[in-house]
């Protein structure tokens, strides 16, 4: 179904944007690195340009200090694109002041320029810091780069005009010409990377729990190893007797189970504060891969069996758990915890269910 205008906008703008989530979905396809680097080479060029602008005369005749102020943004420009290419991605802060860095260098530029008209084509740069936020930001740092966008182009003309070194018919033309390319080029490329991006989230999301599914898993589980410490311990946990609970009170008792166990688990890993990756996996079953050893992986099981024990629907589950911990410095890899975690759990449920078992342990911790 065609979407209006206004309820684009209103998807756009209460699109919730996770930092994170786009480092680490870049990372996992193997584009980050290269986006480094071309986010570092644009600095250097920002640099080189500070500094054509200088050498160039363009500066001389300015306000006062325009060459001590553009020679310093021409190497902090440097340093930034060498930061960029060899260091790490930044954080979402540093990402921020970077951006912010980015519009306030280019306004800098050009406002220490002797002569707006000529200046005025390198507010063209200001498409690129869009284009930047649009891939690390969300839609309010984009608007407020577009509204910076607009007041300096204001500033600009109004400056151009009151030169008088050319006529206001052709600063005019110049604006038009540069205004709807700086501030449409950002806005489309957003329009798009939306559309990519609800898809990318909802291939990996599954739609009724919003966990993630087994290929969203399969992603944040190799990250979530990357970025630990060494200890990863898996759950396997399966609904008991699910398929009685379906014929018995109707498919929309079962998905409200499948939902319960699910907040059960965001609880238990929340409350247990461990970092942790959780997927519904198949139709009753559920994945959690978590940052920690043997005895929180436990205490996340445990929660799980406490958080049903209390909850208040008309029909309460149960759930048998297969527990199994490694370390990837020993070879262990997500995959083969989960499939050890998996046996573990059928032990659990061949044992009457409603326990935890541990892989290699035939006792169920319940007992």
């Amino acid at each position: 179904m065609e979407k209006s205008i206004r309820e684009y906008l209103l998807i756009w703008w209460r699109q919730p944007f996770e930092f994170d989530w786009t480092v680490r979905h870049m990372r996992a396809r193997g584009v980050l690195r290269v986006h480094q680097v071309f986010i570092g080479g644009f600095s250097l060029m920002y640099g080189l340009t500070a500094l054509l602008t200088v050498l160039g005369g363009l500066v001389d005749g300015g306000p006062p200090g325009g060459r001590v102020v553009v020679l310093s943004i021409a190497i902090s420009s440097a340093v930034l694109g060498v930061i960029w290419i060899l260091g790490p991605w930044p954080t979402e802060r540093g990402s921020a002041v970077f951006a912010l860095y980015a519009d306030v260098a280019v306004f800098a530029v050009i406002a220490w320029c002797q002569d707006a008209f000529t200046a005025m084509p390198g507010l063209a740069l200001l498409a690129t810091n869009g284009i930047y936020i649009v891939i690390g930001h969300g839609p309010r740092a984009l608007l407020a780069h577009l509204v910076f966008t607009v007041l300096v182009f204001g500033w600009f003309y109004v400056l151009a005009i009151a030169q008088g070194e050319t006529s206001a018919a052709v600063v005019t033309v110049r604006l038009l010409v540069l205004l709807p390319t700086v501030v449409g080029v950002p806005v489309i490329v957003h329009s798009y990377l939306l559309t990519l991006r609800m898809g990318a989230v909802d291939a990996l999301i599954d739609p009724l729990t919003r966990l993630l599914n087994r290929r969203g898993l399969d992603v944040d589980g190799e990250e979530l190893v990357l970025a630990g410490e060494g200890h990863v311990s898996v759950l396997a946990v399966d609904i008991d007797k699910f398929k009685t609970i379906n014929d018995s009170h109707g498919h929309d008792a079962g998905d409200r189970v499948l939902v319960a166990v699910a907040n059960a688990v965001r609880d238990a890993v929340s409350t247990a504060g461990v970092r942790a990756v959780i997927a519904r996996t198949g139709g009753e079953e559920f994945v959690v891969v978590i940052d920690a050893g043997h005895r929180d992986v436990l205490r996340v099981a445990g929660l799980v069996h406490d958080a049903l024990a209390r909850c208040d629907a008309a029909v309460v589950p149960t759930v048998s758990i297969g527990a199994a911990t490694g370390r990837i410095e020993d070879g262990d890899t997500v995959r083969e915890l989960i499939e050890r975690a998996d046996t573990a759990m059928y032990r659990a449920k061949n044992a009457g269910g409603n326990r935890t078992v541990t892989a290699g342990d035939a006792v169920a911790a319940g007992d």
